[in-house]
């Protein structure tokens, strides 16, 4: 009973994560509006946050941050070469590629998962996964579908390859910070990226500032949701869930990042989006009750 309502727990913080996650399309909006550049904002996102994460630590338990060396360096490694380098990715492909079809290269990452994670963790996703996994695909299309561009080809590469560094982001912090606590191994995490992120996009103190004195509540806001809680909830899950089926529960991000734009940015939702999201759904609900059933056998 106790191991089948930690696994419900598991998709309920992966799902909630998602809904984090997929306020960001708001927050970035609102930055380009304030001219913060992506490399910028991106940096500032995860720097504050591991220092709110550091400052939560400090009052709550100071002892969680004397993780062992491996913990550690490999929370800083997953940083670096998960979050600075799958998000800068992701950004540059923007900049080459229509917005949708960024999305949709990113979130061909569940499938990488399901597949690396057969040999890497040897998790197997089973028939209903794999069902879930095609319709919750199916869905992902449907709900980005639009104009799609592409000014080189390089830029579906890099589309590619964020998805690829998500994925390995994804395998390796089950497979190597699956027993640690979720917010001494997210600030580590978050700590990693901001700090690589910051050496890179700023030359001085000045502009960093000068960012946060005029835009703090915004850049604060984006940091505490779609870092430090979204970051934080999915490595919560991954310690309960394999790392196929948090792949797959994720994918509420675009659901909840379309939603939002609706609300907020005055974007319209067409009848093809709204099937999709359905079909999500679905699927999410397909991975859940065939894990709820197989436990009740």
């Amino acid at each position: 009973m106790k191991k089948y309502s930690e696994k419900n727990l598991g998709y309920a913080y992966i799902i909630a994560s998602g809904i984090c996650f997929g306020a960001l399309g708001y927050f970035g909006k609102e930055a380009y509006k304030r001219n913060i550049a992506p490399g910028e904002l991106l940096a500032l996102r995860y720097f504050l946050a591991a220092i709110l994460a550091g400052i939560y630590l400090a009052i709550t338990n100071v002892r969680s941050f004397f993780l062992t060396r491996f913990e550690l360096l490999s929370s800083l490694m997953l940083g670096i070469f998960g979050y600075a380098l799958f998000s800068s990715f992701f950004f540059i492909a923007l900049t080459g590629i229509s917005a949708s079809l960024t999305v949709l290269l990113l979130y061909t990452y569940p499938v990488m998962v399901a597949l690396l994670s057969r040999f890497i963790l040897h998790e197997h996703l089973g028939l209903k996964g794999l069902i879930a996994l095609i319709i919750v695909t199916i869905g992902l299309i449907l709900l980005v579908w639009g104009e799609w561009s592409v000014s080189e080809p390089r830029y579906i590469l890099y589309g590619l390859g964020a998805a690829f560094f998500y994925s390995l982001y994804i395998i390796y912090s089950r497979k190597y910070l699956s027993q640690v606590p979720a917010i001494p191994s997210s600030f580590y995490v978050q700590l990693g990226a901001g700090l690589v992120l910051s050496l890179i996009h700023f030359s001085d103190f000045e502009r960093p500032l000068s960012l946060i004195y005029h835009h703090g509540l915004m850049i604060f806001s984006m940091s505490i949701i779609c870092s430090l809680l979204a970051m934080t909830l999915f490595l919560a899950g991954l310690r309960r869930i394999p790392s196929s089926e948090a792949a797959i529960l994720s994918t509420t991000e675009p659901v909840s990042g379309v939603i939002i734009a609706s609300l907020f940015l005055g974007e319209h939702l067409r009848g093809d989006q709204l099937v999709g999201a359905f079909l999500i759904l679905l699927g999410m609900i397909i991975v859940a009750q065939s894990k709820a059933k197989a436990k009740s056998l």
